[in-house]
């Protein structure tokens, strides 16, 4: 059996060692020549990597290219961005405004129901899912309209229930 120890001259500490070394170049000061791969570039270099803009136009009026020129030069390309699919219909609407208020003044519960709705509309929306848009859209449209005739019948009853207590 080998001792603990083994392969480890005697007088040695054992665990990591720490060696720090200095390059220094023939003049006691650092290396001349190529940076190494690690340093960030140098500054003097930077018109290399990223070249001045083009100067300003001389005057601020331009004249309008005639019928059949090509156009003028940009230095900048423009590339095309994604088209939208051209769609004949209107997004559905999402009744956002409609559920937060009959949740406040008229039912509590089905205003709370009618905004989990308009928010799936809002998300099905966003990812392009017209149909489940469509869909929650309705169900959100209902729950406001219920929301708003159970309000307002619970607000008539209420009143009407006061007048006949207090004069009857």
């Amino acid at each position: 059996m080998e001792a603990a120890g083994a392969g480890v001259p005697e007088g040695a500490e054992r665990g990591p060692r720490v060696v720090a070394v200095a390059v220094l170049g023939a003049g006691g000061g650092p290396l001349e020549g190529e940076p190494p791969p690690y340093s960030p570039p140098d500054p003097r270099s930077a018109h290399l990597l990223c070249p001045p803009f083009a100067p300003p136009p001389s005057s601020a009026f331009q004249p309008c290219p005639q019928p059949g020129a090509p156009p003028p030069f940009s230095p900048f390309e423009l590339c095309p961005g994604p088209v939208p699919p051209a769609s004949s219909q209107r997004p559905p609407k999402d009744y956002l405004v409609e559920s937060v208020l009959v949740t406040v003044f008229c039912c509590l519960l089905t205003g709370v129901v009618a905004l989990v709705y308009s928010h799936e509309t809002r998300a099905a929306l966003s990812r392009g899912d017209l149909a489940q848009a469509k869909a929650a859209s309705k169900k959100a449209q209902s729950l406001v309209l219920f929301s708003l005739l159970f309000g307002l019948f619970a607000s008539f009853s209420w009143v009407i229930y006061v007048l006949v207590a207090l004069y009857l």
